[in-house]
C-alpha cells in the first residue's frame, strides 16, 4: 500500500501557467525545496525525465519549456539574459522563488544569467555541458547560425514527411555517444516539440544571437567569479558539441565550484546518462541543503 502511495509523487505531471501573458508549459513532480531544470536549445522539458523523477523523491522538481520551445509561447528576445528574466517570472508564478537551478547547454547559459541577476535566490547552481564556457563549438552550429542553411532547416524539416523525426535522429547521432541508449519517449516528445510552429524559428534566433563565424559569441567565463553559490559543472567526456575542457576552464573561475566529468557520455547527458548525472546531483544538492541550515537548526530562507 505504501509503495502505491509513494509512486505518484515521482511521476511528472504536465501543467500550464500564464507568465506575463504567455502560456507556459512545465512538468512537475515531488515535494520539498524546489529544483528548477532548464533544457537546452531546441529542447523540451521531457529531456529531463529521468533526472526529474530521480530528484522528485526529495524535492519539488520542475522542468520548464522555455518560451518558444516545446509548447510555451515565444517572447521577442531569445537571448539567455532575456530567457533568465522570464524564468524568474515563471518561478514567482509557480511559487518556487528560491530554487536550485540546473541548466543544460543553452539552458546552462540561462542558469548563469539567473544566478547573476539574483544570486541571493539561487542556493546552488548546476551547469551541464553549458553554453558560453568557451568559444569552440561544433562547426555544424556555426553553419546553421551564419549561413542560409539555418533558414533552409527551419523551413524544410516541418514540411518534409517525417522531417521532425529525421531532424531529431540527427540530433541523437551527434549528441549521444550511444544513441540507442536514448529512450524512445525522448525521440517522440522531441519530434512533437520541434513540430510546433515556433520551435525551429526560436532555435535559429537563439543560435544567431549566440554563435558567429568564430564560434560562441556570448562568453560567460569572466562572469563566473561573481557567482558565490556552490556550483557544479558536469560534462560528458565525449561531448562533440562543446568540448569537455570548457568544463575545466569554467571550474577554475568559480569561487565555490566542483567538477564532474562523466565518461562515455555526449552532449545529451541529461537524457543519455541520467543515472550517472543523478549520482553526482543528489549529494551535491544534499550538501547545499545542509549548508542552508544554521547552527541552531533554523533555515536560511
Amino acid at each position: 500500500m505504501n509503495k502505491n502511495v509513494s509512486v505518484p509523487r515521482c511521476v511528472p505531471r504536465e501543467r500550464w501557467i500564464d507568465v506575463g501573458g504567455k502560456p507556459t508549459r512545465y512538468l512537475e513532480a515531488g515535494r520539498g525545496d524546489p529544483v528548477l531544470l532548464i533544457h537546452g536549445e531546441g529542447g523540451v522539458s521531457e529531456q529531463w525525465d529521468g533526472v526529474l523523477r530521480g530528484l522528485a523523491s526529495n524535492h519539488r522538481t520542475i522542468a520548464v519549456d522555455l518560451p518558444g520551445y516545446g509548447y510555451s509561447k515565444p517572447i521577442a528576445d531569445a537571448r539567455p539574459a532575456a530567457m533568465a528574466r522570464f524564468t524568474w517570472e515563471f518561478t514567482r508564478a509557480v511559487g518556487a522563488e528560491r530554487p536550485v537551478v540546473i541548466g543544460h547547454s543553452f539552458g546552462g547559459a540561462v542558469a548563469v544569467h539567473m544566478a547573476l541577476q539574483r544570486p541571493e535566490q539561487v542556493p546552488s547552481l548546476v551547469l551541464v555541458s553549458s553554453a558560453g564556457m568557451g568559444r569552440v563549438i561544433n562547426p555544424a552550429m556555426v553553419l546553421l547560425a551564419v549561413t542560409p542553411v539555418g533558414d533552409l532547416t527551419k523551413w524544410l524539416f516541418p514540411n518534409l514527411p517525417g522531417g521532425p523525426r529525421v531532424l531529431v535522429a540527427g540530433v541523437a547521432l551527434a549528441g549521444a555517444t550511444r544513441p540507442w541508449r536514448l529512450p524512445s519517449s525522448w525521440l517522440s516528445s522531441q519530434a512533437r516539440a520541434v513540430s510546433s510552429p515556433e520551435a525551429l524559428p526560436t532555435t535559429l534566433r537563439s543560435q544567431r544571437s549566440s554563435v558567429g563565424p568564430c564560434g560562441q559569441k556570448n562568453l560567460l567565463l569572466k562572469q563566473l567569479p561573481h557567482l558565490p553559490m556552490p556550483t557544479l559543472v558536469a560534462w560528458g567526456t565525449h561531448d562533440v558539441m562543446v568540448p569537455f575542457w570548457q568544463a575545466i576552464a569554467a571550474r577554475r573561475r568559480l569561487p565555490n565550484g566542483q567538477l564532474q566529468l562523466v565518461p562515455c557520455s555526449g552532449h545529451l547527458m541529461p537524457t543519455e546518462a541520467a543515472g550517472a548525472l543523478l549520482k553526482t546531483l543528489r549529494p551535491f544538492i544534499a550538501a547545499s541543503d545542509r549548508d542552508m541550515v544554521t547552527a541552531d537548526g533554523g533555515q536560511l530562507r
